[in-house]
């Protein structure tokens, strides 16, 4: 069952600050398991060398959320040159860790900040 929490919105950026944690691991558990796949010595986007340092550091509870770096491989996505499996596990992991909004919510403004009610998973 989901839990409803008032979530505050980056007012410069857009985004969440609050980053949900089970969808966190989820998420970057199924991102996990297809760099797995990934042969060390055939792997000409460096998915492991970018991606997996990421995904592991998540998966440690050390990465800093909502992740404010570089979003690897960016300019190769904007090229449509990987793989559409690359997006298509990628993408939840990424939008996640930045605290991307998937639609417009519903904001309440306290004292000049920007809320909206947000699901997090149920841990």
């Amino acid at each position: 069952m989901p839990i409803r929490k008032l979530i505050e919105i980056n007012g410069k950026h857009g985004g969440w600050l609050e980053i949900d944690p089970a969808k966190t691991m989820r998420v970057a558990k199924d991102f996990k398991k297809w760099l797995s796949t990934i042969n060390p010595e055939n792997d000409p986007f460096g998915f492991l060398k970018y991606d997996l340092p990421l995904v592991d550091s998540a998966l440690e509870k050390k990465l800093k959320l909502p992740y404010d770096g570089a979003r690897p491989h960016a300019r190769a996505l904007g090229e449509g040159l990987l793989p559409r499996e690359y997006t298509k596990i990628s993408a939840p992991f990424y939008n996640t860790i930045f605290g991307d909004m998937y639609e417009t919510p519903k904001v309440i403004t306290i004292d000049n900040r920007y809320y909206a009610w947000v699901d997090f998973e149920d841990p």
